[in-house]
């Protein structure tokens, strides 16, 4: 991890320690096998959380706004450039659609005591009811007025539900899904992110009617949002570019245009009108570099400050420890935010709330006579912990490492660490990686590195891509940086990884930082750094 402190200077768009999203509308323009993008604007404005955008006409749109504290369903008009909230309700609302051939939209609605669950609202007054009551819905879209194609929450993570909601009746059709649901023009289709795989994610097409899906592409690595801007192309983001897919013409995504310029450092949601002639997009926005930052190689440009002491983390992770032995699922869901998200690493989400999180884990007691976790070893930086951890299952026992992410109100989100079977010492091409950057001898460095080795800002946000591009970010930093050295203060191997806490120092300076080193056949095949 002693890489991206240095490497993040340099490139000024990288932006670290995103937290404003934003929506912006594009026009759009298509000829041939040609896509114009053009006068851009940012919509929301909008300081906090925007994000979710879709049309509500050819001249309005929804998408989800912070206001007051708590997200409600905006509705922005294009033609008088202005805002409206539709709804007033305790609850926080996400991901709101037009529902077909009625003056409603619908939305996710999490309410305050944790319920989760899909609503209509009433465009005329306000009004809201519930939709579908024994799911718990995270991402949908709609394929005619009483047929929805869902993420649903079930057993710790997503699964697809085609639900009829006139007769009340879902169906279960597929298992571990993205967050990415699309109606597919021109055809009685639905599109969706199937992710059953660590390698690769699949874009599928579902028929909501018979429950038959079938392959249409393979989605960019570590990307789950899309959309279709006819019944050929796709639309996809990654950091701030665009990229296309025409389906039996690409072989491969192709680029369509830098937004960057626009301050988006990270493309997530993504929405086109019917015609094709405007895009929405939501975005993480690119941090602005502090005024008095005039050197881009000085560290402390992207240091953020924690929130807690270290020692404090530490205190409130081992919280959660003694109450899961004992089975006291109130006093271990309250060491946990009310917010708290849960994810498989990187950012593979399970499932969201304390609410969630109990309910999860009164089943798992029910169904588990015997549970037990023992810490092993744990590091610590800034609000993250990262514990290995020893768990006991009735009979069963097995290694796991876990990222804890802690605020003010206790654990505001866990990533589990699989336990990956390795075929050979990780360690032994991690430590040889080392010893070649404390000797600056860069031919040796890159040499244990895979040819497509990525390196990542936890989540999983990239920075470098291919062998050539980290020996020739390396190659300058070594040579700008004379007494360049890192030291490993505390090492978790876990199958396949190495996770060090290393001591890293730069120009006379001490910094440290975590690493999370994946190998595949011997070499370093993805880093992800944690600062």
């Amino acid at each position: 991890m002693k890489v991206i402190i240095i490497l993040s200077f340099f490139s000024v768009l990288m932006g670290f320690g995103q937290s404003n999203t934003e929506v912006f509308l594009f026009d759009l323009e298509v000829t041939d096998n040609k896509i114009e993008v053009d006068n851009g604007k940012n919509i929301s404005n909008n300081e906090g959380y925007d994000n979710q955008p879709a049309f509500l006409n050819d001249d309005k749109i929804l998408f989800a706004s912070t206001r007051n504290g708590q997200t409600d369903i905006a509705q922005y008009h294009v033609n008088y450039n202005s805002k409206i909230f539709i709804n007033s309700t305790e609850g926080g609302e996400y991901t709101p659609l037009k529902i077909p051939n009625k003056n409603a939209v619908s939305a996710v609605r999490l309410d305050k005591d944790g319920k989760q669950r899909l609503y209509a609202y009433d465009l005329s007054n306000g009004e809201s009811t519930e939709l579908i009551n024994d799911l718990v819905v995270a991402y949908y879209t709609w394929y005619d007025e009483n047929t929805t194609v869902s993420a649903v929450i079930e057993d710790e993570q997503l699964n697809l539900f085609v639900t009829n909601i006139s007769e009340n009746k879902s169906r279960k059709y597929a298992t571990n899904v993205g967050r990415s649901f699309h109606k597919i023009p021109n055809s009685k289709l639905v599109s969706f992110i199937y992710k059953e795989s660590d390698k690769q994610w699949q874009i599928r097409s579902l028929d909501p009617l018979t429950g038959k899906n079938k392959l249409i592409a393979n989605s960019m690595e570590g990307v789950e949002d899309i959309c279709w801007l006819n019944g050929r192309t796709l639309l996809s983001g990654k950091n701030g570019t665009l990229y296309k897919l025409t389906l039996k013409r690409d072989n491969n995504w192709k680029k369509v245009a830098d937004l960057s310029s626009y301050g988006i450092a990270n493309i997530t949601r993504l929405s086109t009108n019917p015609q094709g002639t405007k895009l929405l997009i939501a975005g993480d926005l690119i941090s602005e570099m502090p005024d008095t930052v005039e050197d881009t190689n000085t560290p402390n440009a992207i240091t953020t400050q924690s929130i807690l002491t270290e020692a404090q983390a530490a205190a409130a992770v081992q919280k959660h420890v003694e109450p899961f032995n004992k089975r006291q699922l109130n006093d271990f869901a309250n060491t946990f935010d009310k917010d708290v998200v849960v994810n498989r690493f990187p950012k593979d989400y399970m499932y969201s709330g304390r609410n969630a999180l109990k309910e999860n884990y009164r089943q798992f007691f029910k169904n588990n006579e015997k549970a037990n976790i023992k810490v092993l070893n744990r590091m610590v930086l800034k609000n993250k912990v990262i514990d290995e951890e020893l768990v006991t299952i009735n009979n069963i026992t097995v290694r796991q490492a876990t990222i804890y992410d802690v605020d003010k109100d206790g654990i505001n989100a866990m990533t589990f660490i699989r336990n990956k079977n390795a075929t050979s010492n990780p360690e032994t091409i991690v430590n040889k990686q080392l010893e070649a950057y404390n000797t600056k001898d860069i031919d040796e460095f890159t040499k244990t590195y895979s040819k497509d080795i990525t390196l990542h800002l936890f989540p999983d946000d990239l920075t470098t891509n291919g062998n050539a591009d980290l020996k020739k970010r390396y190659d300058a930093m070594f040579e700008k940086v004379p007494d360049l050295n890192a030291e490993i203060v505390n090492r978790i191997v876990l199958g396949n990884k190495v996770i060090d806490k290393e001591k890293v120092t730069i120009n006379g300076k001490i910094y440290y930082a975590i690493a999370i080193y994946e190998v595949k056949d011997g070499l370093i095949s993805k880093v992800t750094f944690i600062q």
